[in-house]
């Protein structure tokens, strides 16, 4: 089988590039003719907008060249990728490829409910397509009101590379405890209630640390960290990736990201493949992958009085973290594996040819 798969730059900062480098390095995947057409990296804007003309190029010089997959994959995000994605999606109709849109959106509904002409949109491009994978169960459901049941959906999860990651080495039961949050430093991660439940955490567990890894609003986290006097309690990491990444996931004890809005976090499921309780909230995808009081605990986006009391919780209870820990990591292994996804997304490029 042939396959065009669109999406960002596989060494983007994010979760989707995440996701498409854990399927293409997938045994499954790599047994068929994938070939990967980036569209957008990392930088300021100017430069994301050359990526994405330079993408567009590429992609348009391939297909003058004779290129022609059996099946093109788009991977869909928020805001312009939207648009940008619907042209590579006309491109392949118009020469006859079916195709399938891969959403690990947060936020779309704010295009659908813009105005009926965006509704339209919406529905129209999804109806479209060969298929539309959904990367929880709530995106599933929220798709198919979209669509009035019109849209071919099914639920595939975001993997995660168990083998990277590795078995979580417990740390040693009484060193002072670490937490940690990885994700774009900005209020939809929730990042600005996590330091201020902290300034109460940390009364209730002194010598208890956080270390907070992701790039973004850097300047007013580290302001808000000063004014709230946690200077000594909470580090800053910065963007964190490659060897250093799994080092800093090595290091933690528990780990917490308090979204207002996901797909379905990757950062979760690498916590929980590192074997790491979580805190986190009951927001779109993260309900199916963090079982309520067997794999982490759950709390109402926004409550940070309930993030306090969750936190102090697992933090005093060594016992129980290291319990939900390896639940999440044979969690994983059973529903998130890359190579276990990258399995069920060939089988799904095979139905949609077949519904071609």
């Amino acid at each position: 089988m042939r396959v065009g798969m669109i999406g960002p730059d596989l060494e983007a900062k994010g979760g989707i590039a995440t996701l498409a480098r854990t399927f293409l390095q997938s045994q499954a995947v790599r047994a068929h003719d994938v070939r990967y057409f980036p569209t957008v990296g990392s930088g300021p804007i100017a430069q994301r907008v050359g990526q994405m003309a330079l993408g567009q190029a590429r992609a348009a010089r391939a297909v003058f060249q004779g290129y022609r997959p059996d099946l093109v994959h788009i991977h869909v995000a928020d805001g312009m990728s939207f648009y940008r994605k619907l042209v590579y999606m006309r491109e392949a109709l118009a020469f006859g490829v079916p195709v399938v849109l891969h959403n690990n959106y947060a936020h779309l509904e704010q295009l659908y409910t813009k105005s009926r002409a965006h509704a339209a949109l919406v529905r129209h491009t999804y109806t479209r397509a060969a298929l539309v994978l959904a990367v929880s169960t709530d995106m599933a459901a929220q798709l198919n009101e979209w669509t009035g049941g019109q849209a071919k959906v099914e639920v595939l999860y975001n993997p995660v590379d168990t083998r990277e990651l590795g078995r979580h080495t417990p740390r040693a039961f009484g060193q002072a405890p670490r937490v940690l949050f990885m994700g774009a430093i900005g209020p939809r991660k929730g990042v600005f209630d996590l330091v201020t439940a902290w300034a109460e955490v940390v009364k209730a567990v002194p010598g208890a640390t956080l270390r907070i890894g992701g790039d973004g609003e850097l300047d007013k986290l580290r302001a808000r960290v000063a004014e709230l006097g946690l200077t000594e309690s909470v580090e800053l990491l910065g963007w964190v990736r490659g060897d250093d990444r799994l080092r800093v996931w090595a290091e933690a004890d528990l780990y917490c990201l308090p979204s207002y809005a996901e797909g379905l976090p990757v950062s979760v499921l690498e916590a929980m493949a590192s074997g790491l309780a979580v805190v986190s909230t009951a927001v779109n995808g993260t309900p199916d992958a963090v079982v309520e009081g067997e794999t982490g605990l759950l709390i109402a986006p926004g409550d940070v009085g309930a993030l306090r009391d969750r936190l102090v919780r697992l933090l005093k209870d060594h016992g129980e973290r290291e319990r939900m820990g390896a639940a999440g990591r044979a969690r994983v292994e059973r529903v998130f594996d890359g190579e276990v996804l990258g399995a069920r997304l060939v089988e799904l490029w095979e139905r949609g040819l077949r519904r071609r």
